[in-house]
This record gives structure tokens, C-alpha cells and sequence, in this order.
């Protein structure tokens, strides 16, 4: 029974640290397990039982009989004796989310079919759903997330922008954008974390209806806004899974950006009609949002329910097939 088993939960930032909650609320005893102590703060995990270790953090990992990561263990090397259970954490960027680095682990959850399918050539795969659909779920979240946000006027459809980072990231051809929208709609930006620490997103407009939310959570962001609007982020997934209508901002060279992360065959590239509204360019832009206001979301029932697997409790899902995700 997972009553009886040591398992630790390893964290590198905070948006681990939310993804990976719901589950760690459903294991007793359960350790997060840093790299540093002062990243308990910082993480959000409150007085959580935890451990730390920069420099054998391996050696800490091996206290458990199962270690639940996004990743692999620091090192890159296999774990001894101690499973490595590796979570989904988005459906972007598929050249690297179901790459061969995957094999590290002994099983890895997925949120649906499609992602189990593409998992199981490197490790057995378990359907479990979203983590984050039992926060979605909660009694009170959509009213907790309305707390977190800055007040916003209620006249006015709530824009979400929520951008990849890196060489695939919309930002510099698309954020000028932002303060023509801004004029009949409440904009939220919502910067990638990793574009926060390159200096990506620079200065954004002191428009009064332009909101810098880097630090609040992506799934409160998406309880209040009615539109994304996005690139080739993992935010496209997350939007879809809550029934948010998606605005697909393209890059005129994204072709020429493929690579490790990104290829033709990815889901937000493959199928980018049937995700959203598609726009091309600025001109676009005003009608694919009165478009998606209007109509709502464009995905079909069946590419969606192919995606996401949606329990009534993902942590209950994951609690049950634990056992058999560390028996192998």
C-alpha cells in the first residue's frame, strides 16, 4: 500500500513545487526534497516536512523507495535502488517532453492517452490526469484566484498572454502589440519564469489596463481571463484541459526555429488549426479575439478527452497506482 512507502518529492522551482502538490497532499509522510533549504520559501511549501542537499542529493534520493520528479535525477544517471517516477508537466515542445531521456525513469504519469502512447517506448506509462485539475476543481479556487489578481474592471473581456521563452518565445514581434488590445480589453501578462530570469520581458506599457501576474500562478491567472492568448507554450494545454478558448500567435520564422524542442510533428504545430484561433499577423489579431469571445473554444471533444483523462481526484489516481508504478 503507497500508507506504507518512503516517497520523496524533488522540486527545483516553484512551479514544481504547485504542479507536483496535489500529489504530495496524497502520500503520507511524503518529503519534498530540495537542493537548498532557504527553496522552502521561496517554493511556497510552507512547513511541509522537507530535505535538502546540494551536494549528494543523490545520496538523499536513495532513502526512499520512490523519488516523483518532472525530470531526471541530478547527474543524469539512473537511480539505484530507489524508483524514479517521473511526471508529465505540459504536451509542448514534444522533440524534448517525450525524448529518450525519458528512459531514466522506471514509470512516468501522464495526464491522457496521447501522452501515454508517446511515453511508452521509454517506460511504462500510467494515465492519471493533470495534477493541477484537483486544484482547477476545488471548491473556492475560482474566488481564491480573483483575491490573487489585481482589481480588474468588470466592463471589460480579461486577455491572458502567456508567452514560451527562448528562441521559440513571441515576446519581441507580438508584446507591442499588447497596449492596442489594451484599449477595450484587460491584458495579463504572464511571462514563461525562465524569460523573467533572461530579461525577456524587459519593460512591459504602464498601460492601466496591462498586468505584469509573473508572480501569480498560471491556473489562477486562467480562472479569470476569458481569452489565452499564446505561441508554442505549454499554457496552450493548460487553457484547452479548462475549457478556455485559445488565440495562437505565429512566428513568421518558426520553421527555421525547429530543433530539440521543437519540430513539425508537435502537438502545437501539428494540429495548430484544431487548437485555436491561428493568427499570422498583428492585423489578424483584433478579429481571432473577438472570434474566440464569441464562439469559445474551437478544440473538439475527442482531440481534448485525448489529451487530458479527467478523474474525479488525479492525487487518488496517482495514490492507487503507485505501488505498481515502484513494483515495475
Amino acid at each position: 500500500m503507497s500508507n506504507d512507502l518512503r516517497v520523496g518529492f524533488y522540486i527545483r522551482n516553484a512551479f514544481q513545487a504547485a504542479h507536483l502538490a496535489p500529489l504530495f497532499r496524497a502520500i503520507p509522510d511524503a518529503t519534498w526534497l530540495l537542493r537548498s533549504a532557504a527553496d522552502a520559501e521561496a517554493f511556497g511549501i510552507g512547513d511541509a516536512p522537507r530535505a535538502s542537499s546540494r551536494y549528494f542529493i543523490r545520496n538523499l534520493m536513495r532513502r526512499f523507495d520512490a523519488v516523483v520528479a518532472h525530470a531526471g535525477p541530478p547527474g543524469g544517471r539512473v537511480l539505484r535502488g530507489t524508483a524514479l517516477v517521473m511526471v508529465q508537466y505540459g504536451y509542448a515542445k514534444e522533440p524534448y517532453n517525450f525524448g529518450d531521456w525519458r528512459k531514466q525513469a522506471q514509470a512516468i504519469c501522464a495526464y491522457g492517452d496521447y501522452a501515454a502512447t508517446r511515453f511508452a517506448p521509454h517506460a511504462p506509462a500510467f494515465t492519471i490526469g493533470n495534477p493541477r485539475w484537483d486544484d482547477w476543481t476545488a471548491p473556492g479556487f475560482a474566488e481564491e484566484a480573483q483575491m490573487a489578481l489585481p482589481d480588474l474592471a468588470a466592463d471589460r473581456p480579461v486577455l491572458l498572454y502567456a508567452p514560451t521563452w527562448g528562441d521559440l518565445s513571441s515576446l519581441p514581434y507580438w508584446l507591442p502589440e499588447l497596449s492596442k488590445l489594451a484599449e477595450t480589453h484587460t491584458v495579463l501578462v504572464k511571462a514563461h519564469h525562465n524569460a523573467v530570469r533572461d530579461g525577456q520581458l524587459g519593460d512591459i506599457s504602464d498601460h492601466p489596463h496591462i498586468h505584469d501576474i509573473g508572480h501569480v500562478d498560471l491556473m489562477q491567472a486562467l480562472a479569470v481571463c476569458d481569452v489565452l492568448l499564446s505561441d508554442y507554450s505549454g499554457a496552450i494545454f493548460d487553457a484547452i484541459m479548462c475549457d478556455k478558448p485559445v488565440v495562437l500567435l505565429d512566428l513568421p520564422d518558426i520553421d527555421a526555429r525547429f530543433g530539440k524542442k521543437l519540430d513539425a510533428q508537435s502537438l502545437e504545430m501539428a494540429r495548430r488549426d484544431e487548437l485555436g484561433f491561428r493568427v499570422a499577423g498583428p492585423e489578424a489579431l483584433p478579429g481571432a479575439v473577438q472570434q474566440a469571445l464569441q464562439t469559445g473554444p474551437q478544440v473538439s471533444d475527442a482531440l481534448r478527452d485525448g489529451l487530458f483523462f479527467k478523474p474525479a481526484s488525479v492525487a487518488e489516481a496517482f495514490r492507487q497506482a503507485l505501488p505498481k508504478m515502484i513494483a515495475g
